[in-house]
């Protein structure tokens, strides 16, 4: 498994705790669209097929 980056993780456990995209790209002052790039290599980088899927993993803790 590769490690996540410092804004991978960020972004991953917002949505893990069920803010939308739209309300994470607010929050981190980036774009909708780095919010998605940044969970697309999240579920990649951990095998998981959507954002249910984070909470709880051991990579987001």
């Amino acid at each position: 498994m590769t490690e996540l980056t410092y804004s991978e993780r960020r972004v991953a456990t917002l949505a893990a705790l069920g803010h939308s995209n739209r309300a994470i790209a607010t929050r981190l002052h980036i774009t909708v669209s780095t919010v998605e790039q940044h969970l697309t290599r999240v579920y990649r980088k951990l095998a998981v097929a959507g954002r249910s899927e984070l909470r709880g993993h051991r990579a987001i803790v």
